[in-house]
């Protein structure tokens, strides 16, 4: 390599991730959806990812005019002579860690990659293959070309979420993260640690997860709302971007009540008050983890983002699994604990909101509550304890 235009090229004042997916690691055991897995991933990693960075005191930003070519050759995903019969890797997205106004020349890097040298050929993780041609065809619709740098958006200012249930550090809270399989059913969670929790949801442009995403929220969070102390049992609206009040009432159920519920400074709308434990059942595949949460949050996305420049449907996917990211480590700060739920209904939920078209579409699914361990499984430190 041209170690010269590389330095040119590349900025000393920080680094940058590459983030891509095998679909096979899902699709042989979920098929079609795989594709919508591993885009929630995506978004999981893009959350994890900013958070370690601003543990560091770094700040992460989603290099969002790169190309999918351009992500591919950096990560050397090009290279078909390296992969042969091996599993498909798709470039997803490129992040820049360290200061935001001094990012790398991305074509600049991708001329002195051409003199590279590169080494290592892909594993096949599978003798045996079902071809799921839809994966591909989502895949070639929502290819994205190179794009102009967005000015990041004005965003909202708000209070800093209140201090949370109990007092862990970051490592602690990143490390003892994991998806609750059963709730109890019966734990009921504070109303000011609720309140935390979706405080801590609202896009803040220099705070992780949110300081990763330049584009403004596109992804509102519908609460079926069980074990909540204080609170009503209900459907409510969780509106993180202002501008999209006035389409959710007119697309939603006209009897909706839209009654302003909490502190001014959180979007949450109660719009009816009701028992919805079997609804959010049946949302959730008949799983009983959604009945038994203390409350269950269902992601609707503005989907005519997705019409008109279609790869943004994949960043929709992001902003859902970031979502989830938030809410896992928001739950276990609070005591307890989330689970992304990967079968639901879409369906039952645009039923049970009132969805009629393609305007708001759901794309995830988290429940948090009070997490019962399964007594079959063995659980080991995943980390190495330094001496």
């Amino acid at each position: 390599m041209d170690d010269e235009r590389w330095s040119e090229a590349f900025a000393q004042s920080g680094v940058l991730v590459g983030i891509s997916s095998i679909p096979w690691r899902e699709a042989w055991k979920y098929g079609m959806r795989a594709w919508r897995y591993c885009q929630h991933d995506g978004g999981h990693v893009i959350a994890a990812v900013s958070y370690a960075a601003a543990a560091l005191g770094w700040q992460t930003r989603l290099v969002e005019e790169a190309a999918d070519g351009a992500v591919a050759n950096l990560r050397g995903l090009n290279r078909a002579e390296d992969f042969g019969k091996a599993e498909a890797e798709a470039p997803d997205a490129l992040l820049w860690i360290g200061n935001p106004e001094l990012r790398p020349d991305l074509e600049r890097m991708l001329i002195a990659l051409d003199s590279a040298q590169c080494h290592g050929r892909a594993n096949q993780l599978s003798p045996g293959h079902v071809k799921w041609p839809d994966i591909d065809s989502i895949h070639r619709a929502t290819h994205k070309a190179r794009t102009r740098e967005p000015t990041s958006p004005d965003l909202e200012l708000h209070p800093s979420p209140a201090a949370p249930a109990l007092d862990l550090n970051f490592a602690r809270i990143a490390r003892q993260r994991r998806s609750a399989v059963n709730f109890d059913g019966t734990t009921c969670i504070a109303k000011p640690a609720f309140f935390s929790m979706l405080a801590c949801l609202l896009p803040r442009h220099d705070t992780p997860p949110w300081n990763a995403l330049i584009f403004p929220p596109a992804v509102h969070a519908a609460l079926m709302v069980h074990r909540v102390s204080d609170l009503e049992p209900g459907l409510y609206m969780f509106v993180r971007n202002p501008g999209a009040l006035p389409d959710l009432k007119r697309s939603l159920r006209p009897e909706w009540l839209w009654q302003k519920t909490g502190p001014d400074h959180l979007p949450l709308y109660l719009l009816v008050p009701y028992d919805l434990r079997a609804t959010t059942k049946l949302i959730c595949c008949h799983q009983d983890i959604g009945a038994d949460s203390c409350f269950a949050l269902g992601m609707i996305a503005a989907f005519g983002i997705a019409l008109k420049q279609p790869w943004r449907y994949r960043h929709l996917f992001w902003e859902c699994g970031i979502l989830g990211q938030a809410l896992y480590l928001e739950a276990e700060a609070a005591g307890v604990r989330a689970t992304g739920i990967g079968c639901f209904f879409d369906d039952e939920m645009h039923a049970l909101l009132g969805v009629e078209d393609h305007t708001w579409q759901s794309l995830y699914h988290v429940n948090v509550g009070r997490a019962v361990n399964d007594q079959r499984l063995s659980t080991c430190p995943p980390y190495e304890v330094q001496p």
